[in-house]
């Protein structure tokens, strides 16, 4: 007989997509341990679930794990990995371990270069208000479902696919969802033909019996229909898609939208979100849904009493200023969020942008430069290196020169907080909209900030 495995160890447990893993494994009657090279919200969270999570890495934390997990910035080098390895446990890679969550279950994965957090989490909470008890996975703290994973006892699993590294290639979906594909990750991918033809093999991993969603808007999207076998349902404003909205009324954080399916309308829906984007998000998740058998009115509930994922927009009200924490580190997303910023306030927007890692910012500074210009101010921070060293001459400079090059004025690179707050006592104004853009640490400062800035 095969001896039962109950411990599993995760390197790298307060990642994003990594914690939400191991949080399933402990709702599933697993001895989860864990490490990371901070403290942070993840790693108390997994504590407050009964995991023990290891600050630091070094080999005694292995302890005695039957499966050791990885998220995709861990290093070869990595002492936990070595120690696995001459343990000669199994180790493996965090889409792989997703995997074998979705392989007991009917998968449905949420695929995309931006919005893919939000949709996924749109969706789990309609099937959650549906009555349908998916066990879900999601990058992200979702307040409206109060964490970031659940094992549901349905046969569903609603996962969000990553294609960085190449991660969403290991997943094998019952039905797929592509949100846009954009030019990010070229890191890893070199180049746009290559991270599409990564798109196309996903979406072609889809059975015959299944179904894939895909955003007839998106021109990237648009260009691998060709290679495209699967099934597949287009979703869009544009009226020639499958799937349609239009907006109907939109007033500040609050839009009302109706939705045609196949030419009939399917319903008007409301959703406490704002920006344009999350309609299209929500068009994804409402797609899939109908198509599953989700009553519509659950449907329409589950959008109304949406709130977003933490990082997606948050608003904190300071009375004197707002302050509006988002993830964004592409270009793309950080229009996305100041278009949206410039649709519910008309007074000054401050941006404290952070970039993240330095291969993103040599190869996109000028599109940053462009998508900032949105802000009445920007502040730079340093760059967030994640997993990367420092390149030579690659700064947040870079987008500082450009923007003056561009005739933009108001734009700083502040090198420590500490200069950045007192950068904002110069500039915020009653009324003001400070946003914290970025996927490192710059959400951080947010405590700070409310401490140091005292406007009159």
């Amino acid at each position: 007989m095969l001896p039962e495995i109950k411990r599993i160890h995760f390197v790298g447990i307060g990642g994003s997509g990594m914690n939400g893993l191991a949080e399933i494994f402990i709702n599933m009657g697993y001895k989860v341990t864990g490490s990371d090279m901070k403290d942070s919200e993840n790693t108390k969270r997994i504590r407050s679930l009964g995991g023990k999570v290891f600050i630091g890495h070094k080999s005694e934390n292995v302890g005695n794990a039957e499966v050791l997990v990885y998220s995709n910035a861990v290093p070869d080098t990595n002492p936990e990995m070595q120690r696995g390895k001459e343990m000669k446990i199994p180790v493996i890679p965090r889409a792989v371990m997703l995997n074998e969550v979705m392989r007991l279950k009917y998968g449905i994965a949420i695929a995309g270069s931006h919005g893919k957090t939000t949709t996924t989490s749109m969706l789990a909470k309609i099937m959650e208000v549906g009555k349908y008890d998916p066990t879900y996975i999601i990058g992200g703290i979702v307040k409206s479902l109060h964490g970031s994973a659940k094992a549901g006892k349905s046969k569903y699993v609603v996962v969000e696919a990553c294609e960085a590294f190449g991660s969403f290639l290991h997943l094998n979906p019952v039905i797929t969802g592509v949100t846009n594909i954009d030019d990010d990750h070229l890191d890893y991918y070199k180049n746009m033909d290559s991270l599409k033809q990564a798109f196309v093999d996903f979406i072609n991993k889809t059975p015959f019996y299944g179904m894939t969603y895909l955003n007839g808007d998106d021109t990237n999207t648009r260009d691998i229909l060709p290679k495209i076998h699967i099934k597949h349902v287009l979703f869009g404003f544009d009226r020639k898609n499958d799937i349609c909205a239009e907006i109907t009324e939109s007033k500040k954080f609050m839009q009302r939208f109706k939705i045609y399916k196949y030419g009939s309308m399917l319903g008007e829906f409301e959703l406490n979100v704002a920006g344009r984007h999350n309609v299209a998000n929500a068009m994804l998740a409402i797609a899939i849904a109908s198509d599953l058998g989700v009553k519509k009115q659950a449907i329409k509930a589950a959008l109304k009493t949406f709130r977003n994922v933490e990082r997606r927009f948050n608003i904190y009200d300071e009375k004197k200023y707002t302050i509006v924490e988002d993830y964004g580190h592409h270009p793309t997303e950080i229009r996305a969020v100041l278009e949206t910023g410039r649709n519910v306030t008309d007074k000054n927007i401050i941006a404290i942008f952070q970039p993240h890692l330095f291969s993103r910012t040599q190869q996109l500074y000028k599109d940053f430069a462009q998508a900032l210009r949105l802000s009445d101010y920007v502040i730079l921070d340093n760059i967030y290196p994640a997993r990367e060293q420092a390149i030579p001459g690659v700064t947040s400079e870079l987008i500082r020169r450009q923007m003056k090059k561009n005739g933009y004025k108001n734009v700083f690179y502040e090198k420590s907080w500490e200069s950045i707050i007192d950068r904002l006592k110069k500039i915020t104004n009653k009324g003001d909209y400070i946003f914290l853009i970025g996927a490192g640490t710059i959400n951080q400062i947010r405590e700070q900030i409310e401490k140091g800035l005292k406007i009159k």
